[in-house]
C-alpha cells in the first residue's frame, strides 16, 4: 500500500504487443487501434499523475504479424501509432519479438530500432543506467544472461525479457528451471539485485524471495481467451523501494467467446490448407474432409467442434 506522500519513482510494464490486426479472442473490438490506445492512454494519464516519471518497458513493444513472423518488422503504420500513443519518457529494453530472428546483434534491423532512431524510446539495453541519485537499472535482453551488479551498496533493479514462473502464474508443464524457487532466501544474495523486472510471462505476479523483490509485468493488455480473469497491471517503483501493483481498467475490452476464438483461430491457420490436401482426391466433400482434420488434430474441444460442424451442414444444406 503505496504511503500518502510517497513518491512514485516509475512505472515498470511488458509485453504490449502491439499490432493492426486484433489477436482473435478481441476481434469483437470495432476499432482495435482505438482499444489499444485506451490502455496506452491510461498509462500515460498514471505517468502523469506521478509527475511524468520513467516509464520502463521490459521488452515486447510489437507483437508478431498475421504471418508469423515476429513484430520486429512492423509496418509504417504501426510504427507512426507507437510513436504518437506510447509514453513520453520511456526507456526500454527488446523483448524476443522486437529482434530480427530473436538476435539482439540484428537489433538495428529493427522497428524497435526505429523507435530509438525517432527518439520515442531510449534503449537501456546491455547496459546500466543511474536512474536517480543511488539507483541504478541493470537491462538484460532475450539472450542475456543475469550477473551481479557492480556495486551492492546502490539500489540496484534488473530489468530482465525472460520467462520466469511461480504456481498458478504459467503456462502448462512450464519448465522446472524456470520456476521462481520462492524458498530460496539467496536468490538475493545470488543476483544481488534489490528489484528484478521480468517481461515474457503474460500472467504478471509480484513475489518478495528473501531481500529482493520479483515483479514480472504480465502482459498490457489482454489477448486470449484464458485470460478472461486476468488483470493486466503496471508496477509503481515507490521511494521506499517497494514496487506495488495498479491494475488497468479492462471495463471497455470487448471479445467473442473461447469456443469462436478457437473456430477462428483452426480456420485462419495456414495449416489447414495442407492437411486437407493430405486427403488427397478422395476428400471430395468438404464437411467430411473438416472432420478428418478435426479428428487429427485432436486439440479443439467438442463445443468448438460442434459450432465448426453445425455453420458447415447449415452451408451445405443452403441455409446461411
Amino acid at each position: 500500500m503505496r504511503g500518502k506522500d510517497e513518491k512514485v519513482l516509475a512505472i515498470f510494464l511488458a509485453d504490449i504487443h502491439l499490432s493492426l490486426k486484433p489477436p482473435v479472442w478481441r476481434s469483437a473490438e470495432p476499432d482495435w487501434m482505438k482499444a489499444q490506445r485506451r490502455v496506452l492512454e491510461e498509462v500515460r494519464l498514471l505517468q502523469r499523475e506521478y509527475n511524468s516519471c520513467p516509464v520502463i518497458c521490459a521488452g515486447d513493444i510489437f507483437d508478431r504479424n498475421r504471418k508469423n513472423a515476429d513484430g520486429w518488422n512492423a509496418s509504417a503504420e504501426l510504427i507512426n501509432f507507437a510513436i504518437e500513443f506510447l509514453p513520453d519518457n520511456m526507456y526500454a529494453i527488446p523483448g524476443q519479438h522486437d529482434l530480427p530472428n530473436h538476435q539482439y546483434s540484428d537489433i538495428e534491423r529493427s522497428a524497435y530500432w526505429t523507435l530509438v532512431k525517432a527518439g520515442k524510446i531510449q534503449d537501456i539495453s546491455a547496459e546500466h543506467f543511474q536512474f536517480a541519485n543511488d539507483l541504478r537499472i541493470w537491462s538484460f535482453p532475450p539472450g542475456f544472461s543475469i550477473v551481479p551488479p557492480v556495486n551492492l551498496e546502490e539500489f540496484n533493479i534488473a530489468v530482465v525479457h525472460d520467462y520466469v514462473w511461480i504456481p498458478g502464474h504459467s503456462y502448462s508443464n512450464a519448465p522446472d528451471e524456470k520456476r521462481i524457487k520462492t524458498y530460496k532466501n539467496d536468490y538475493g544474495k545470488q543476483y544481488g539485485y534489490d528489484v528484478i523486472v521480468y517481461g515474457d510471462n503474460h500472467k504478471g505476479f509480484s513475489k518478495k524471495v528473501g531481500e529482493t523483490t520479483i515483479f514480472n509485468c504480465g502482459t498490457l493488455m489482454r489477448r486470449k481467451s484464458d485470460e478472461i480473469d486476468y488483470q493486466p497491471q503496471v508496477g509503481l517503483l515507490l521511494e521506499s523501494g517497494e514496487v506495488i501493483s495498479h491494475y488497468l481498467d479492462t471495463s471497455q475490452d470487448k471479445y467473442i467467446s473461447a469456443a469462436e476464438a478457437i473456430v477462428k483461430e483452426t480456420l485462419e491457420m495456414g495449416e489447414f490448407m495442407d492437411e486437407l490436401e493430405k486427403l488427397g482426391k478422395t476428400a471430395l466433400d468438404f464437411v467430411d474432409a473438416m472432420k478428418e482434420y478435426m479428428h487429427r488434430a485432436g486439440r479443439m474441444s467438442s463445443e468448438a467442434k460442434e459450432i465448426i460442424l453445425n455453420a458447415m451442414e447449415r452451408i451445405k444444406n443452403g441455409k446461411t
